[in-house]
């Protein structure tokens, strides 16, 4: 790869111009709300590494993109900087590769390179984005952090005699679910770490240095989102969040329906557990059946945890069910007006093994296909409509009856659900289900 960044760490007006509508579409239509925390622990005088954790494929780098009208240029892995239209693209879009040993042993030199241009674009106090993790991976969990983010911190202090002051900000991202359209993400930005106050370790024992920053990057890292270190029963750990996050976020007398109170009572379940494992081993083996059998009960039966949790009777979801009926009509108008770009995307998706790419995919094709399409539905308007009031209320009705159809599809599973459990009360499945619920509460309550 024949590498020419030019400048693309300057501002570019064009850029700006042009991240507007993605940056729109992210946060008011792909995702149903963007929270964001710690946005006054970001310097203003640059030279900042920003260091997020990677669950989430592109989507990592946009929420970042999005949250603020800046231009951070970005680090990612050399294998996508395919072809001469799609490496100039992402020199535009600020992104530089970072080559690694499966790119190619040979490839790995032209790192100098790269790693000398982050250090230009620290030394002009920009912001740079380094995913330390180094590959992304959609489980709650942080990985094992590389090096490259203190070696280029460390490259820009000695090039700058420890003059620059670089700070590394760890970055949370935290999404409700990888995958779901109008879903909820959070971004959680960290106190920023100076690099200068590792100097003096770092002329003394350079590895040590670099050993010891990472740890302090992973640790302030992982206190920004939820961390479930036990791999073995990370599927019971999630149950568990998904039980009594609720509670927590009751007690405290929050809002339940929020994202970001259910992230932080999620943490505080995840340090339950681990400190339950620790102390208290055979109590913590008891709760681990519980909810394996629990999570099993729940798959085989088709039902969910909120399902078991609530009560119902006939007579209201007899209610939700007309009022699914009453609604009908415009959930079909919305999807029918909407269907065509929505689903398409999906034709690729599914061919695409790694299935963390998937909403980074739908997210680029959505923004040239609806846009398409809405210009065809335009052109159609002044074929088959008379009176500019019917244009006008047309093309303003499609988009939001698309989101209505989504949610109204949404609400209507739900409503399912309700039905499935009317069936199963009284039967051995439910009833097993609630006494393993009512258990594992239990156990939460009493620690």
């Amino acid at each position: 790869m024949s590498i020419k960044f030019n400048n693309l760490e300057d501002p570019s007006i064009v850029y700006g111009a042009l991240k507007l509508f993605p940056a729109f579409v992210h946060n008011h239509i792909f995702y149903r709300n963007v929270y964001s925390m710690g946005l006054e622990n970001i310097p203003e005088d640059g030279a900042v590494i920003f260091a997020p954790n990677h669950q989430n494929a592109l989507m990592d780098a946009l929420i970042i993109m999005s949250i603020k009208s800046w231009q951070p240029v970005f680090m990612a892995r050399a294998d996508i900087f395919a072809g001469q239209f799609v490496r100039r693209l992402l020199f535009f879009m600020k992104i530089l590769p970072i080559f690694r040993m499966r790119d190619g042993k040979e490839s790995l030199k032209e790192n100098d390179a790269v790693f000398n241009k982050a250090v230009e674009v620290l030394r002009k106090r920009r912001y740079l984005v380094i995913y330390p993790e180094a590959s992304h991976k959609g489980i709650r969990k942080l990985r094992p952090l590389k090096k490259g983010i203190t070696r280029i911190a460390f490259m820009a202090e000695e090039a700058s005699n420890y003059t620059l002051d670089v700070k590394i900000v760890p970055v949370g991202i935290n999404y409700q679910d990888y995958y779901e359209f109008r879903t909820d993400v959070l971004i959680n930005f960290g106190k920023p770490i100076s690099v200068k106050e590792y100097r003096a370790q770092y002329e003394e024992n350079p590895q040590k240095a670099h050993h010891d920053l990472v740890q302090r990057v992973t640790g302030e890292l992982s206190s920004l989102i939820i961390d479930i270190r036990d791999t073995e029963n990370y599927d019971n750990f999630e149950t568990a969040r998904t039980i009594y996050a609720p509670i927590i976020v009751r007690k405290e007398g929050k809002i339940v329906n929020n994202f970001q109170n259910q992230l932080l009572a999620g943490r505080k379940v995840v340090k339950i557990m681990d400190d339950m494992k620790q102390n208290a081993p055979e109590t913590f083996e008891t709760l681990n059946s519980y909810l394996r059998q629990y999570r099993e009960g729940l798959k085989a039966a088709n039902l969910r945890d909120w399902i078991i949790r609530r009560k119902f009777k006939a007579a209201g979801v007899m209610l939700r069910t007309l009022i699914l009926i009453a609604l009908s009509p415009l959930a079909l108008f919305g999807f029918i007006n909407n269907f065509i770009p929505y689903f398409s995307p999906f034709l690729l998706t599914n061919r695409v093994k790694d299935r963390n790419f998937h909403s980074s995919l739908r997210f680029a094709l959505y923004l040239f296909l609806f846009p398409i399409w809405y210009t065809v539905l335009i052109i159609l308007t002044f074929k088959y409509l008379d009176t500019w009031w019917q244009r006008v209320s047309y093309m303003l009705a499609v988009p939001f009856t698309g989101i209505f159809s989504h949610h109204f599809y949404d609400y209507m599973k739900r409503v399912g659900a309700m039905w499935r459990l009317l069936f199963h009360k009284g039967k051995h499945a439910y009833l097993k289900l609630s006494v393993l619920r009512q258990k594992i509460v239990g156990m939460f309550v009493g620690e």
